[in-house]
């Protein structure tokens, strides 16, 4: 079997451990060391936001290394870093040391074992079924979201917090670890080519044209894909993080609200899937824009209804189109810049995309503070992917020249 199978599976395992573990569970976690430290709910929530900030500073540098770097490498320090930041959670005794240890620590675990390093991995490894490999290792990240949070809450109700998350630790390097170890750099490691092709000894080095931050910053197309996937990331932030606050405000209860989550987590699977296995298929653009509008629906439905099963309708819409929304972007940024330069591009790209994806949950909440429903926020969101829309034309594919 084609070794870039094996490494598919990795890419899966890697994005379910990191994203479950980390980005998943962080309430989970945040909730004992609220208690014990006696910290408000806003005090609390900084560890997950100086995480985000952190890592969208550090993903250019990031991503120049992952292209000259060994990707194995820096794997590994995303897997010591995910491990060392909850083995020295279990030490604090402050709650200024969460923010610090997630900040410094556990960033690391989410970038150097998410998109950044394993889509990269992928897009060197396969070029027919890029795109549906994409979606397929995606998955990981629902998955995680989905077995995570109970097993760590499991943990904690078992043990004491503290030797719960040194548990955790050592789970999560037994994990990685040896996934981590079968990865190989490129197939030309291993005398292939994408899609195990078989190389041409005969035929003359040619080295791929490196991308520098210059050329990059002056790329029309670059921008264009920010901005889309900057109103995309927005918009599923604020209805995400405010969806079970919109159901108690619409009369329904709570249980009403987290089943909607479940939804959205289980429809992003079908819409990882299902988008990417068109992405190898059809203009990429069209693929945006269709998770684009499967995404204003769901606005719409939220923002001009109270009925739980309208609700659970717009959940699926959204699940859907978010989670088909990262194989595409993956898909495009590799055809437009090259497999050689995906690192770089997408560490450039994600502290652009960071000031709206972190606006997004936020606005929503003032919004809600201000007028008393999330209707005007979400409408608005609505308007910001229309014009996503009209951006889509412009990106420039190769088969346009």
């Amino acid at each position: 079997m084609f070794y870039g199978w094996y490494l598919a599976i990795v890419a899966f395992l890697l994005l379910m451990v990191s994203n479950g573990a980390i980005m998943y569970s962080y309430s989970v976690v945040a909730v004992p060391l609220g208690l014990e430290f006696e910290a408000s709910r806003v005090t609390m929530m900084l560890g997950v936001t100086v995480m985000t900030l952190a890592g969208g500073i550090m993903s250019p540098l990031f991503g120049s290394l992952i292209d000259r770097w060994s990707l194995r490498s820096m794997m590994l320090m995303g897997v010591f870093g995910m491990s060392c930041g909850y083995f020295l959670l279990s030490f604090t005794t402050a709650s200024w040391q969460v923010p610090l240890i997630y900040g410094a620590l556990m960033m690391l675990g989410l970038n150097l074992l998410g998109p950044l390093t394993t889509s990269t991995l992928l897009a060197r490894w396969f070029s027919r079924k890029r795109g549906m490999v994409l979606g397929l290792a995606a998955i990981g990240t629902s998955v995680g979201g989905f077995v995570f949070p109970p097993v760590i809450q499991w943990l904690i109700d078992a043990y004491e917090w503290r030797d719960a998350l040194r548990i955790l630790a050592l789970g999560c390097l037994i994990l990685t670890i040896p996934a981590v170890m079968l990865v190989v750099n490129s197939p030309k490691d291993r005398g292939l080519g994408a899609d195990g092709a078989a190389l041409d000894a005969d035929a003359p080095l040619v080295l791929p044209e490196a991308i520098t931050f210059k050329s990059l910053l002056a790329d029309r197309n670059f921008w264009l894909i920010a901005l889309v996937m900057s109103l995309l990331f927005s918009a599923y932030t604020g209805v995400l993080s405010n969806l079970v606050p919109l159901a108690l405000n619409k009369g329904l209860s709570a249980e009403q609200g987290a089943f909607l989550i479940s939804i959205l987590a289980v429809a992003g699977i079908a819409g990882k899937i299902g988008f990417g296995t068109i992405a190898d298929r059809v203009d990429l653009r069209i693929g945006y824009a269709a998770s684009i509008v499967c995404v204003i629906i769901a606005l719409l439905l939220f923002a001009t209804t109270s009925n739980f099963s309208t609700f659970m309708l717009a959940s699926g819409f959204m699940g859907f189109a978010t989670g088909g929304m990262l194989p595409v972007w993956g898909a495009i940024l590799a055809i437009l810049f090259g497999a050689a330069n995906y690192g770089r591009v997408m560490g450039m790209m994600n502290p652009v995309i960071m000031p709206l994806t972190l606006v997004g949950a936020p606005l929503a909440g003032y919004i809600f503070d201000v007028t008393g429903g999330y209707a005007p926020a979400f409408v608005l969101f609505a308007g910001g992917l229309v014009l996503a829309l009209i951006a889509l034309p412009f990106i420039r594919m190769k088969s346009d020249v």
